[in-house]
């Protein structure tokens, strides 16, 4: 369930190496600021997630991926999603999820973070991770939050950001890009050499998890 671009579609595919049969359900858009701001778009967004989970169902879907930043800002709005869209496959992941329980198991409290968005536009994402009791030593920002712009975002503009900001990101001690949106799976590699750390991005995380799962 990718946003309003083929992002995450295109990295899942790369990074399989087309080893899943990937099926696409785009939700309308509801309400402007990244969850449901009064009862009618939260009925809709639930409707919605149904009207999803249930094509699905009926095309024996085995994971469901929530690409979507809509209503993942905070825990609980990321666990009723899970809870919605559980019925109608074996797992739902969100990448946000998958994030936070490999920094837990690396036993790090403190992260860099880089993200495509403005830094007033970030600030849902740093505060979705003070939630969870989550350090940010570092946030670096590509300045835009137009998700198409963002799929548009080239490797080696990230790359520059590392080498940019060298110092910090080598004494990071586990870097997060954010955002479905932005091209990493061809990447990923490049950057984790360069910084000698830990790198984790939406994407990465979901071909890292479903990979295991085909092994």
């Amino acid at each position: 369930m990718p946003a309003d671009n083929d992002t995450v579609l295109e990295d899942l595919s790369f990074g399989l190496n087309n080893k899943y049969e990937i099926i696409n359900y785009k939700m309308e858009e509801t309400g402007n600021n990244g969850y449901p701001e009064n009862n009618d778009q939260e009925n809709k967004f639930i409707n919605d997630l149904k009207h999803a989970g249930e094509y699905f169902k009926k095309n024996n879907v085995k994971y469901i991926v929530y690409g979507r930043g809509y209503g993942t800002y905070n825990e609980h709005g990321r666990k009723s999603i899970r809870n919605i869209l559980k019925c109608y496959a074996e797992d739902v992941l969100l990448p946000t999820d998958l994030i936070m329980n490999r920094i837990a198991d690396l036993k790090i409290n403190a992260i860099s973070v880089i993200l495509p968005y403005t830094r007033a536009r970030g600030i849902t994402d740093i505060q979705m991770f003070s939630e969870k009791n989550i350090k940010i030593e570092h946030d670096f920002y590509l300045n835009t939050d137009d998700g198409k712009l963002i799929a548009g975002i080239k490797s080696d503009e990230l790359c520059n950001l590392f080498k940019e900001n060298a110092d910090k990101i080598k004494n990071s001690r586990i870097i997060v890009i954010q955002c479905t949106a932005l091209h990493t799976a061809e990447v990923i590699e490049r950057l984790k050499l360069f910084s000698g750390n830990v790198v984790l991005s939406s994407n990465s995380v979901l071909i890292d998890y479903l990979s295991k799962k085909i092994q």
